[in-house]
């Protein structure tokens, strides 16, 4: 494919070079009083747009976008030209009007940007509206211009009927068009708002843009200087960095040396000009040769160090920080420095890579013995073909990095594949963490579990157990001290056992009810609406809802839950003024409460002895509590993971 298209491209830089050779030589000419500043306001938008729209077809042969940021360009290139040479009547007269659709097909391409389609089909007459008044006000001045061909727009004349009509027609089409701009700009902040991802990524590069160009556009209706530099540069710029940085349209690896040497040409040619007018203002009583020749030069002179610059740039919005390992490193080890939750520090790392790398998809893979495969636990991006890079630590494999290459058939380099080991190296540090940290929460609630079981089976042991044969031996001893007559020192001796038995019995008792909540034996279920109903009536109504039912619980996570909803409901009553609380409680794979109240919401913050409790009572069982304002009042929402034990009974 590349070799069929490379005839068009070749004839594309031939038509380029001819369009900078046609506008340069007129300019040098002096064709016209005014050439200099008239082709000023449209080189920038030839120059931008045309590489634009070049840049985008490359990738996307046919594509909207690229159409119409082409035409955009051609048609400016044209208008240049046309303003080098204004001597020339046909040249002049293309001049006076060909600067205004490229205007029109800029923010068409806006309108469109990035798939090429309509936002919705409500946009559709924004579209309509631009295209019809661009279409009208070019029109217009170029019938307008048959009367003036080389000083419609340009001088104050003494215009014809006709073409002072025309010109009014122009400007209530321009006014319309101008609507439809700021609507343009309005859709793309609109879009911005609504997407997210790469498509949220690639419009916050065109939104300020769209505003630039306003910018530029006012600056200029204001007959201030720089406005066209900002319509010009503001759009295709925004686009660049939308589509090298951002990988749209897949145009980042075909176009790379090829966004360098148009980079490079425009930047030389530019400078190379600006350099002949300049020394050619300067030393115009001198020699004529001297000038071109010191142009020249310092052209030379800044060209490698220029190309240099302009390829880094290109490097970085391609390849991200590959020839820089140690900024990967570092904002990797940054990446991990702020990760909170242990979950989330594989996802981080994999995200971190991909945007310093520029990749399309990395993901981390871990052994996984019971499925006899690996297991993939974090990605980042959109699926690719991809390598994989093995984890080692202390002598062996802990996972594998798979990264995905940039394009169908790309490769990394050698550079790139030793800093992705090191990278994997890296992320063996991480992972092997992850599993520390896994297990020691793992270990941390199966010691939580052991405790509450093997405090309701002591609860049971002393309840059903030593608490009869506590009752028992007092019956008998109150026995034994009625037929005992006869003998005051043993009756004595049995009325104190009598007293230190009920003692035993009653710190038994005391004991039995600080090991679990007494109430539980009733199950989960009544429990809680047991506290519900000690805290339903003046000034707070509690509504209590159960879905699906909570038997065969295991013990640690009944008290987890139990306590956290006696706390939850008791900051309502004497904290938040609520009128109303509801209590929902939903069981599936995990155990979930919403506490709800309408009181007057977190006015203390969120801290405090009570809330960090319940957040504490719901880490150690490896759940979760989340406090937060409602509409109006505050939620306690609570997740605690049920063992597949308990889930099956």
């Amino acid at each position: 494919m590349d070799g069929a298209l490379r005839p068009a491209r070749l004839g594309l830089l031939a038509a380029g070079a001819a369009v900078c050779g046609a506008a340069l030589a007129g300019q040098l000419a002096g064709a016209g009083s005014n050439a200099v500043d008239t082709a000023a306001l449209t080189a920038p938008l030839a120059v931008g747009y045309a590489a634009m729209g070049a840049l985008v077809l490359a990738g996307r042969p046919g594509h909207p976008v690229g159409r119409l940021m082409f035409a955009a360009g051609a048609t400016a290139g044209l208008a240049t030209v046309a303003a080098s040479w204004l001597t020339v009547a046909p040249l002049a007269w293309l001049a006076q009007w060909t600067w205004w659709p490229p205007l029109g097909l800029a923010f068409l391409a806006l309108l469109v940007f990035p798939d090429g389609r309509l936002p919705t089909p409500r946009w559709r007459p924004v579209a309509v509206t631009v295209a019809a008044a661009t279409a009208l006000a070019a029109v217009a001045l170029a019938v307008a211009a048959l009367d003036h061909p080389r000083d419609l727009l340009t001088d104050v004349v003494d215009l014809t009927p006709r073409a002072r009509l025309l010109i009014r027609l122009a400007a209530v089409a321009g006014l319309a068009a101008a609507l439809g701009w700021v609507a343009t700009v309005f859709s793309l902040w609109r879009r911005w708002r609504q997407a997210n991802g790469d498509v949220r990524r690639q419009l916050a590069c065109l939104v300020p843009a769209g505003l630039l160009i306003l910018l530029g556009l006012g600056i200029d209706i204001a007959g201030l200087p720089g406005g066209w530099p900002l319509i010009g540069g503001s759009v295709p710029a925004a686009m660049a960095v939308a589509v090298l940085r951002h990988r749209l349209y897949g145009v980042d690896q075909a176009v790379g040396r090829a966004t360098v040497w148009l980079v490079m040409t425009v930047l030389v040619v530019s400078g190379y000009t600006l350099l002949v007018l300049a020394l050619d203002t300067a030393m115009r009583p001198g020699a004529d040769m001297a000038v071109p020749v010191a142009a020249a030069l310092a052209v030379a002179l800044g060209f490698e160090p220029l190309r240099r610059a302009v390829q880094h740039g290109v490097n970085r919005l391609l390849y991200g920080d590959r020839d820089d390992p140690y900024e990967v490193l570092s904002r990797l080890g940054g990446a991990f420095a702020q990760v909170v939750a242990p979950d989330a520090l594989l996802p981080q790392l994999a995200g971190v890579i991909a945007q310093s790398l520029r990749v399309p998809y990395v993901a981390v893979d871990l052994p996984d013995a019971a499925a006899g495969r690996p297991r993939r636990v974090a990605e980042h991006g959109t699926p690719a073909d991809a390598e994989t890079f093995p984890m080692p630590l202390r002598g062996d494999t802990v996972g594998w990095l798979v990264v995905a290459v940039r394009g169908p058939d790309d490769r990394f380099t050698g550079r790139e594949r030793r800093l992705l080991a090191d990278l994997a190296c890296q992320a063996a540090v991480a992972v092997e963490a992850t599993r520390l940290v896994r297990d020691l929460q793992q270990s941390r609630e199966r010691l939580v579990m052991a405790r509450e079981e093997e405090r309701r089976r002591l609860r049971r042991d002393l309840h059903d157990g030593l608490g009869p044969a506590l009752t028992g031996m007092a019956i008998q001893l109150r026995a034994a001290r009625k037929r005992l007559t006869g003998a005051p020192t043993a009756a004595a001796t049995l009325d104190t056992l009598g007293v230190d038995l009920r003692d035993c019995t009653i710190q038994m008792r005391q004991l039995v009810d600080e090991l679990r909540p007494p109430v539980l034996d009733q199950g989960l279920a009544g429990a809680l609406r047991t506290v519900c109903d000690r805290f339903d009536g003046s000034p707070m109504r509690v509504e209590f809802d159960i879905d699906n039912n909570l038997d065969d619980l295991p013990a640690a996570v009944e008290v987890a839950m139990f306590r956290i909803v006696s706390e939850a409901l008791a900051n309502a009553a004497r904290h938040a003024r609520a009128g109303t609380c509801r209590v929902t409680i939903r069981r599936d794979r995990a155990l979930t409460a919403d506490i709800a109240d309408d009181g007057i919401g977190m006015t203390g913050g969120v801290s405090g002895v009570g809330l960090d409790s319940m957040r504490e009572r719901a880490a150690e069982l490896g759940g979760e509590c989340r406090i937060g304002d409602a509409a109006p009042g505050v939620v306690v929402h609570v997740t605690l993971p049920v063992p597949l034990a308990a889930v099956h009974r």
